[in-house]
Order: C-alpha cells, then sequence, then structure tokens
C-alpha cells in the first residue's frame, strides 16, 4: 500500500511518518457480534494489515466482562500490549469512532485513541513478536469471553 496520503488529506503534523499520515487519514473501525467462534470466523474475512500499523486496539465486551489491548510498535517487528479487564467499557467503541471523526486526519489517530483510553488503567506493557494475522492477535482476548457467550467485539485499526 502506498504511504501517499489521499490528495484532500489536510497537512498533517510535519513530525509524523508517511505510514501514520495515511492510516491516520484512513483509519478503520470494526465492530462484531456473536458467540467468540463466530466473530473469529467473521474476522478472518478482513485484512486488517495489523503489521503495517503502528497502533491497534481491540475492545471486548459480554455481560459484566470488558476487555481492552492496546498494541503499539515498539521497535522493529514487536510490539507493546497493555491490557486491561473490567466490567463495561462504557461506550469507550463509540467514543474511538468519536474521536476519528473530530480528528478529521490531522493528528495522529493512534495517539488520540491513547488519550482516550487514558482513563482505563492499564496493566504494564507486555512486548510480543508482531502478529503473524489478527486471529493470532486476538483470538486469545476474544475468546476469553466464554464459549457461546454473546459478545461484542470491536477492531480498531488506527496508524
Amino acid at each position: 500500500m502506498s504511504a501517499t496520503p489521499h490528495p484532500q488529506t489536510p497537512v498533517p503534523d510535519a513530525d509524523l511518518a508517511a505510514p501514520c499520515r495515511q492510516y491516520s487519514w484512513t483509519p478503520e473501525v470494526h465492530d462484531l457480534y456473536g458467540d467468540p467462534e463466530s466473530i473469529l470466523d467473521k474476522m478472518d474475512s478482513h485484512n486488517m494489515e495489523l503489521t503495517e500499523r503502528r497502533i491497534f486496539v481491540l475492545l471486548t465486551e459480554s455481560e459484566n466482562r470488558a476487555r481492552i489491548r492496546f498494541f503499539e510498535q515498539v521497535k522493529g517487528k514487536e510490539y507493546a500490549v497493555s491490557a486491561w479487564t473490567g466490567e463495561t467499557l462504557d461506550g469507550a467503541g463509540a467514543a474511538i469512532g468519536d474521536a476519528i471523526l473530530k480528528n478529521k486526519g490531522v493528528n495522529c489517530v493512534g495517539e488520540q485513541v491513547r488519550g482516550l483510553l487514558a482513563g482505563f488503567p492499564m496493566a504494564a506493557p507486555t512486548t510480543v513478536p508482531a502478529p503473524a494475522n489478527a486471529r493470532a492477535a486476538f483470538a486469545h482476548t476474544v475468546r476469553a469471553h466464554g464459549d457461546g457467550t454473546f459478545t461484542r467485539a470491536t477492531f480498531a485499526l488506527l496508524c
């Protein structure tokens, strides 16, 4: 994928790397619903380009259980993964969509979402190798809601 921003892209912060500029202009948020295995099967049909992104987030929520996994590339092919678990996301998924819309592709959308999620006390990050695919990155967290549990998974593909 070309690192050239969309022709109508506002002039972003000069300190942003070209891929960050491109993906801040074209972020994606996907909500999938169902039991964990159905969500993972649906997720497999999406090309999320995770290794092309510096920051991406998974939010999962079912009755009385919520999780956040914040992935950030730290060096080469390694990502720091910060985690939070609690009872509810309190609308964090919708707030991410609102933050993206307000950002209008101008600033680093990953940093904008990091600030938005600052209210969730994340555990210290663990460094992991770049995921081979979305299933490798997200399956454990989605499945943690339990077999047959109706769940929402929100995949925010940021910069």
